[in-house]
């Protein structure tokens, strides 16, 4: 036998083994939907069950310009309805949501590790309390996606990527336009051979900025927004993992000190611990787990940048600077953990594409 006809036989069966592996995540997320459904009180479902009763009524995002009935006009377009069985309805919005998801892991396949299998089967399992009900987040799991193909394409075409996230925060979610700027400018760091003080002065000198042009604006400091909404919700039984500004917004300087603050906790989410509850918990290891993973890769792939095609490395380049931009936003908007994990989920189609492409581990990274 060949070298040749051995490297295209292993090629196929790690094809099949990972169509495997994405028939098994498709089948334990819808698994995971059924029960969820059955079993989480009805706060988790709120967003869902609007969108669900605005099928009933005469959606023209046209003339009534408002994200929740744009979303409704898309699934209404897409042939949900109202009086659709609870359960069909979410077994049909997980598997629309996990078709990008299923695509991105595919196109990043180079390796199948158990530890990022187990990662990512995390994420699907707890992920489909969101992705089993009609919300904004499969929606914007297309966009994600839809980013991901796109900036892999060859240039100028690639530079394209950049308008998505535009387009996405015109029908659905405005706080989109200022993660396509910090996405932007985390991308044009990561070209910038300065060393890390260098970049971390040019981030918060352009966190300063967004900060001072808020309070120009409104009058208010950035991060009061999350308060605005938490204040309306304190006592309830939706407000038990609120995050909160850790100083007195008295300045720039406490409102930026805040803002990463913030970011802090919700890449190591430490304040949900004090409720030690099970899916509290889950959820710190998730997220803690996670961003470890997203360290060691970047760190690891500095050494296998060879084994990359340019299109590749625009790729890995995109997922992690989206995924710093986003995290970076969070810290502004979500008013709770609950919001965090829920928002977490657009980031699927670039986690699962960084999990299975590349390599890593602590070894490597040492």
């Amino acid at each position: 036998m060949t070298s040749t006809l051995k490297a295209r036989l292993f090629k196929r069966s790690q094809v099949f083994t990972l169509l495997a592996l994405i028939g098994l995540l498709g089948m334990l997320g819808t698994l995971a939907t059924l029960i969820w459904i059955r079993i989480l009180p009805e706060q988790y479902f709120y967003d869902g069950e609007l969108i669900r009763s605005l099928l009933k009524a005469e959606l023209n995002p046209a003339t009534a310009f408002d994200t929740f009935i744009n979303t409704a006009w898309v699934f209404a377009v897409l042939g949900f309805n109202a009086d659709t069985d609870p359960e069909i309805t979410a077994i049909s919005s997980f598997i629309l949501a996990f078709v990008p998801i299923a695509a991105c892991v595919f196109a990043g396949m180079r390796r199948i590790q158990l530890g990022s299998s187990l990662l990512f089967s995390a994420w699907i399992a707890v992920g489909s309390i969101y992705l089993g009900q009609l919300s904004k987040e499969i929606i914007a799991l297309w966009f994600v996606a839809l980013i991901l193909c796109v900036i892999g394409l060859k240039r100028p075409i690639a530079w394209l990527a950049f308008t998505i996230p535009l387009v996405y925060a015109i029908g659905f979610r405005p706080y989109w336009l200022l993660i396509a700027a910090f996405w932007f400018l985390f991308w044009w760091l990561s070209y910038r051979c300065w060393n890390f003080s260098l970049k971390a002065i040019f981030l918060y000198g352009s966190m300063f900025t967004t900060s001072a042009a808020y309070y120009s604006y409104r009058n208010e400091h950035i991060t009061e927004i999350r308060n605005r909404v938490n204040e309306l919700r304190i006592g309830s039984d939706v407000a038990q993992s609120i995050i909160v500004n850790y100083l007195p917004n008295s300045s720039i300087l406490h409102d930026v000190v805040n803002w990463n603050i913030s970011w802090f906790f919700i890449l190591f989410p430490i304040p949900v611990l004090q409720f030690l509850e099970p899916l509290q918990i889950l959820f710190f290891l998730l997220t803690v787990s996670t961003t470890i993973f997203v360290y060691l890769f970047v760190v690891n792939f500095r050494i296998e940048l060879t084994m990359s095609t340019p299109s590749q490395r625009r790729r890995i380049r995109a997922c992690v600077t989206f995924l710093m931009a986003f995290t970076l936003v969070q810290a502004i908007f979500e008013p709770d953990y609950g919001s965090v994990l829920k928002h977490m989920t657009n980031l699927l189609p670039m986690l699962g594409y960084m999990l299975f492409i590349g390599r890593w581990s602590i070894k490597n990274a040492s």
